[in-house]
């Protein structure tokens, strides 16, 4: 299938200089923007707290972030999760309830309270979910947890109580978590000479749910699922995220080398590497956030754009050796414009399935998804074009040959 009924004649090369230098512009204001203004990472990437919600009656986006941030929380995604806005998937940076200083406090004030008891392990978890505590004596729970309130800590929910099967294993096992007693937010054991206390407290996910349920609209409100990554997690991710698009680029450069030439290999990574900078300075400059997915929609964009920068290279490696008698830079043309149909076809069979895949998935988790590649296949279909090859002339100009 063809888009023209014969092989256009386009002067690309000829004026390669007007697109390389909007394409350094282009690069320049996305580093730009990226160093200044700075990505919008998401929680898997800064840490936070994730929360799916249902809700028995149809809701205000506007509305429900406005009572979000009522209870304290400054930065809040709210995103439709299904249809009718019944269901929200909420995003907050917040990670633990419990601050430092609260977290000293409460310790100081609990400390006082059982003075005569050596606490040797005081500790929150990361979500401020949990309390774990180690006392060199025997407690009540209840003494525990009203000291734990008077700190001016929130318990949890109270434990649902199981039946435990009493076996010979169970009752030999006196000294670790085999001894457990679990009883209203607190669990306890002995371990060695101590005795370890676990208390339950509220934890972002239970706040919110709580606080939305004392709404107008929250009545009935039902938690889904909730998760929380820390920022330690979150900054090992963005390592990882940044280690994997490098380590894509440096293994096509040495797939483009072995397959055509080194002087190809400058040239298709370049054109990589200016599509993956300018989808990020859009990224940054309309607040698409950057997570996991939008991370998987780069390294699709790489491959896309790609793909089509090698169809271009091979039918020059083709044209250098049917054509002679002409310089690269008139292969290069006559190349890039026998391709220009195929290219031209391609790119828009993906962005019609792209585009159909972001109106449909707009009010879901797919949308940055659907985004990125909007934009990574717009961007990638010009570099293979006004990109990789001037890159590829400029290298051959420098060496001095037009073999393969």
């Amino acid at each position: 299938m063809q888009i023209f009924k014969k092989t256009t004649k386009y002067d690309f090369m000829g004026v390669r200089r007007r697109f390389i230098l909007m394409s350094i512009i282009a690069v320049t204001l996305s580093l730009a923007a990226i160093f200044i203004i700075g990505p919008k990472f998401g929680i898997d990437f800064m840490g936070g707290t994730e929360i799916q919600v249902k809700f028995q009656q149809s809701v205000n986006s506007a509305e429900l972030r406005q009572e979000l941030k009522k209870m304290g929380f400054k930065s809040v995604d709210v995103v439709t999760f299904g249809e009718g806005n019944f269901e929200y998937l909420l995003r907050l940076q917040a990670i633990s309830p419990v601050n430092d200083a609260l977290a000293k406090s409460s310790e100081e004030s609990i400390k006082r309270v059982f003075g005569g008891n050596e606490i040797s392990r005081f500790d929150f978890s990361p979500g401020g979910d949990k309390l774990t505590m180690r006392f060199a004596k025997e407690i009540e729970i209840k003494d525990l947890e009203k000291a734990i309130v008077d700190a001016g800590l929130l318990l949890g929910t109270k434990l649902v109580k199981k039946k435990q099967k009493t076996t010979s294993a169970t009752v030999d096992k006196t000294e670790d978590e085999s001894s457990k007693h679990c009883e209203s937010r607190t669990c306890t054991w002995h371990h060695q000479d101590v005795r370890i206390y676990e208390v339950g407290l509220k934890g972002v996910s239970e706040r919110v749910v709580e606080g939305l349920r004392e709404t107008t609209f929250g009545t009935g409100i039902t938690k889904m699922r909730s998760e929380w990554v820390g920022p330690k997690v979150g900054q090992q991710m963005r390592v990882a995220g940044l280690s994997s698009i490098s380590f894509a680029l440096l293994f096509i450069m040495l797939y483009i080398a072995i397959r055509f030439d080194l002087r190809f290999a400058p040239g298709a990574v370049v054109a990589l590497i200016h599509d993956v900078i300018i989808t990020m300075g859009i990224f940054t400059v309309i607040r698409v956030e950057v997570t996991l997915a939008t991370v998987a929609a780069l390294l699709t964009i790489i491959g896309y754009s790609l793909n089509d920068t090698i169809v271009v290279f091979d039918r020059i490696r083709e044209n250098i050796s049917k054509i002679k008698e002409r310089s690269l830079f008139q292969v290069i043309n006559t190349s890039i414009n026998e391709t220009l149909s195929r290219t031209i076809l391609t790119s828009l069979t993906t962005l019609l399935v792209v585009a159909i895949l972001m109106l449909i998935g707009w009010k879901t988790t797919i949308r940055d998804f659907s985004i990125a590649l909007l934009i990574g296949v717009i961007v990638g279909t010009y570099s293979s074009i006004f990109v990789a090859s001037p890159v590829v002339v400029w290298i051959d100009q420098r060496l001095g040959k037009k073999k393969v």
